[in-house]
């Protein structure tokens, strides 16, 4: 009786065992099934933790160890994990030749270079040369070897602070202490109530003397994005958008464009030229009389690694910088960088200018001859347009310097002029040439900023006589023709501003950017002083809608030009509205003026 129980009890322990191993089999079964529906729907963050648990009960199954350790690079923080399980997996034949690939990728961001040169080699051998290019390993191979001349990982200790940040929030760790230039980043409600394609995020770098703005947008040749800038004029207006060129823009992505105070130099991120992994940071140099650009460099350590980095923002007086990567986060999360940062470079001093002749007016053309430590050191040797006495030159930096002034009808004349060190250097000058009644010749000259580039030195205004003879001294000549006047259709035109009759404010053009219900203000206004420039960005109450506008342009053409930025950059619903004061009018009330057309 007793061996019968005990058979019994062997054949019920047995088929408990059994059906455990089965239920165990079936669960595993299932977790592998759902973790290869998510590696192939490309949700790595979910397929992780289900092939942990599958590798952490098979440790040596090659195909587990395989998709974890694709999983892991391309969502761990630290991208070291993935490689003891690629390594595994590379081990066993059956595992797919795409191993070598994701090898050479995990090398690479782990700045392990000539070891993922060799695993990117043997994946083109495997796959042949003409599919290659279909997995970009010769681009990759090129980051390598970029990478090995560029990176320094020792410089990656100056790193002063490290800011783990969303996504879509990383810009709002930026802060600095003085003004460094403003990207106008807009909120998420701002960019679904216009009609942008979901994954746009408009973004607009506008430079801390407010006077460029650098914008990225999608090149329909190229199907790559392109960098595009924008600066206002002598008379304070915006022109049109202009593609940077090819210069900057390579046949990959180029992204995140920002500028110094002045906006002649350019940080940007891209894929191309000689990046070293990802999305490197460049910087490039504009030539304002040229208006050609330098040569890109890649700013190197610790601004790039292997990883994306982008996003680049300095301060000169601050002497730090920020800049963002995704170097060790996961998807949706970004990491923000603070960085000593001392701009190395001296930039030249531009110098748009315009020669004017008091009781001449006709006399346009000189010879501008400017030297430097001496007379035989010619720094620039020039004519001046005959039509306008326009002229563009770029010095060599601060200094004293000795304008030399030779002009039909009059004897030469000479003025030393001193340039001091300071952020913005782009300046207006005015050379003044002249001869009072008693025969006495004269020169003057003026500089001023370019953000003062309506102010007239008023040293050098003198009593002038109907026909613009100084009677006594120097005079400057009133160049935006501030005291003249005409009418056009109803509306005058002062300084090429529009006037309605009757109405004694200056019609200024905004161009509208989105509008919100009351209860969304709060939230919406919050939100905008932190990413948007006052002085670009203003808003009008009308009870019922919450209205927010960009610019506030005196000159209609100005503000079509602004509004066709806004558009490329990624509002493709923004549209002008006319301002008596603070109150919105018909834009049809508002009669076009000479700059209209």
């Amino acid at each position: 009786m007793r061996n019968k129980f005990l058979s019994i009890s062997i054949v019920m322990i047995l088929l408990m065992v059994n059906s455990s191993f089965i239920a165990k089999g079936e669960s595993e079964n299932q977790r592998a099934k759902q973790a290869e529906k998510y590696f192939l729907a490309k949700q790595y963050d979910k397929a992780a933790p289900l092939y942990a648990q599958l590798v952490s009960s098979n440790p040596k199954s090659y195909k587990y160890n395989y998709y974890y350790g694709i999983c892991l690079t391309i969502i761990a923080k630290d991208k070291s994990q993935a490689l003891p399980y690629l390594d595994i997996a590379i081990q066993n034949s059956k595992t797919p030749e795409d191993i070598y690939y994701y090898m050479g990728r995990a090398l690479h961001l782990n700045y392990q270079f000539e070891e993922s040169l060799r695993s990117f080699a043997e994946f083109n051998n495997i796959v042949g040369a003409r599919n290659a290019g279909r997995w970009s390993t010769p681009q990759l191979m090129e980051m390598c070897n970029n990478a090995k001349k560029i990176l320094d990982t020792t410089k990656n200790a100056s790193i002063m602070e490290r800011t783990e940040s969303m996504a879509n929030d990383f810009y709002n760790k930026y802060t600095f202490a003085s003004g460094n230039g403003k990207l106008l980043s807009m909120p998420d409600e701002i960019i679904q109530s216009s009609k942008s394609e979901k994954d746009e995020r408009p973004m607009i770098f506008l430079s801390a003397n407010g006077r460029v703005m650098y914008y990225s947008a999608m090149n329909t040749e190229t199907s790559s994005r392109d960098i595009f800038r924008v600066e206002k004029d002598l008379e304070n207006n915006w022109t049109v958008p202009t593609n940077v060129g090819v210069a900057i823009n390579s046949s990959q992505d180029e992204i995140f464009p920002t500028c110094n105070t002045d906006g002649r130099i350019l940080y940007f991120s891209s894929r191309g030229h000689n990046s070293t992994g990802g999305f490197d940071i460049f910087k490039s140099y504009y030539n304002s009389v040229s208006k050609t650009w330098s040569n890109p460099v890649n700013i190197g350590s610790p601004y790039n690694s292997p990883d994306d980095d982008f996003c680049f923002v300095s301060s000169v007086e601050d002497k730090w910088a920020y800049f963002t990567s995704q170097r060790e986060t996961g998807p949706g999360m970004f990491t923000v960088y603070k960085v000593p940062y001392k701009n190395t470079e001296d930039l030249p001093i531009a110098l748009n200018g315009k020669f004017n002749c008091i009781g001449q007016p006709d006399l346009k053309e000189i010879k501008l001859t400017i030297t430097r430590d001496g007379d035989q050191n010619i720094v620039a040797d020039i004519l001046t347009n005959k039509t306008t006495g326009g002229y563009s030159i770029e010095l060599p930096g601060p200094g004293t310097y000795k304008f030399l002034v030779t002009a039909t009808g009059f004897q030469p004349h000479w003025m030393e002029v001193s340039f001091l060190e300071f952020s913005d250097n782009i300046l207006v000058q005015d050379i003044f040439l002249s001869r009072n009644e008693s025969g006495k010749e004269d020169l003057a000259i003026s500089n001023r900023k370019l953000t003062d580039a309506e102010a007239i030195d008023a040293s050098l205004t003198a009593n002038v006589d109907e026909n613009g003879n100084a009677s006594s001294g120097i005079t400057s000549a009133d160049l935006n023709t501030a005291n003249a006047k005409n009418s056009i259709n109803g509306m005058s035109i002062v300084n090429d501003k529009a006037v309605i009759n009757g109405i004694s404010d200056v019609v200024q053009f905004k161009v509208q950017i989105g509008a919100f219900s009351k209860h969304q203000r709060e939230v919406i206004q919050k939100r905008l002083e932190k990413n948007a420039d006052k002085t670009m960005m203003t808003s009008y109450d009308d009870l019922k809608w919450l209205r927010f506008f960009m610019g506030s342009e005196s000159n209609y053409l100005s503000a079509k030009n602004l509004k066709f930025t806004l558009i490329q950059a990624g509002f493709s619903d923004a549209f002008i509205v006319a301002f008596n004061g603070e109150k919105p009018i018909k834009l049809t009330d508002v009669i076009n003026n000479k700059g209209s057309k």
